[in-house]
C-alpha cells in the first residue's frame, strides 16, 4: 500500500520528522478548542505540515460556530481539508476550497445514506459499528472514495457535560480527566477521557481493519492518540513491512455482527 494513503492524526510535533522517513506524509490535526476526545490538539499557528488536514469533533453552539467560520476564512494554504461531524460547519466551508470529509461514526453505516451526505462532501469516514462485508459492500457502491478507520481506539459515546469532572465531585474525590471503567455485568472495558467540552468514552483497546483493502478508499485512518511514540512508530514498521503488530488490539465488529434478528414466537 502507498504510503500517502495513510492518514495520520498527530499527538505531538516530535514524531513527525520519524514519520516522514518512513514515508507518512498526511497528517490530522485536532483543532485546539474545538475537538473532544484528544490528550493533544494545536493551534493553527503551530501547523508547518503541507497537506495537513484539521479535526473539528465537537458538538457546536451557534457562537463557536461563528468564531469558527472566521479560523475557517482565514487558513493558510498548507491546510487541504478538514474532517467534521458537525453538520452546522457544513454550511460554512460550503464554498470555501478545501477538502471536505465527514465523519458520522454511527450513522454511515449504508452506501444509500453515504452517497447523499456525498452530495455535500468530498468523502467521508466509513462507521466502526458495522462488519467487514458491510464495509466492503459500501465501498462498491459509493459515488466518491472513503476513508477507512483502520487502527486506533474507537469512540463509543460522547457527551458534552464533564462526566468524570461532575462524578468526582460529587464524591469527593481527586480530580481526574482520565478513568478506566468497566462494564461488569457485560464484561466489557472502555476508558474515558474529559476536557473542558465533554467527555468520550473509548473502547479499552484500539480496533484494527487494516485487512481492508480496496481501490475505493480515500485514506486508511491511523489516530494515535493515547499511543506514544515507541508504539506508533513500531505500529507503522509492523504494516508497511507486512510484520505482526505488537500493540494489543481487536478487530472491532468485523466479523460481528451487531444487528440480530429476533427469534419468532408462538
Amino acid at each position: 500500500m502507498k504510503t500517502n494513503k495513510y492518514l495520520v492524526t498527530v499527538n505531538n510535533l516530535e514524531i513527525i520528522n520519524d514519520l516522514k522517513k518512513v514515508g507518512i506524509t498526511t497528517f490530522l490535526f485536532p483543532l485546539k478548542g474545538y475537538t473532544v476526545g484528544f490528550p493533544s490538539t494545536f493551534e493553527i499557528s503551530e501547523i508547518k505540515e503541507d497537506n495537513a488536514y484539521l479535526f473539528i469533533n465537537r458538538i457546536l453552539p451557534s457562537n463557536d460556530i461563528d468564531a469558527l467560520k472566521l479560523i475557517l476564512n482565514n487558513l493558510p494554504s498548507n491546510i487541504k481539508g478538514i474532517i467534521f461531524d458537525d453538520l452546522g460547519v457544513l454550511q460554512i466551508v460550503k464554498d470555501l476550497k478545501l477538502e471536505k470529509i465527514l465523519y458520522l461514526n454511527h450513522f454511515a453505516t449504508n452506501y444509500e445514506s453515504i452517497n447523499l451526505f456525498l452530495e455535500y462532501v468530498d468523502s467521508l469516514v466509513i462507521s466502526t459499528d458495522i462488519t467487514k462485508d458491510e464495509i466492503n459492500a459500501i465501498l462498491e457502491h459509493v459515488k466518491k472514495p472513503l476513508v477507512l478507520h483502520s487502527f486506533g481506539f474507537v469512540p463509543v459515546m460522547y457527551s458534552r457535560r464533564t462526566l468524570l469532572s461532575n462524578y468526582n465531585k460529587h464524591f469527593n474525590l481527586e480530580s481526574k480527566k482520565y478513568a478506566q471503567l468497566e462494564d461488569k455485568l457485560a464484561h466489557n472495558k472502555f476508558f474515558a477521557y474529559e476536557n473542558e467540552y465533554g467527555t468520550v468514552l473509548f473502547n479499552h483497546i484500539p480496533s484494527n481493519s487494516l485487512e481492508i483493502s480496496n481501490n475505493n478508499i480515500l485514506y486508511y485512518f491511523i489516530n494515535t492518540a493515547f499511543l506514544n511514540n515507541e508504539q506508533v512508530l513500531d505500529l507503522f514498521d509492523s504494516v508497511l513491512n507486512n510484520k505482526e503488530i505488537n500493540i494489543e488490539h481487536d478487530l472491532g465488529f468485523l466479523n460481528k455482527a451487531t444487528i440480530y434478528k429476533l427469534k419468532d414466537v408462538d
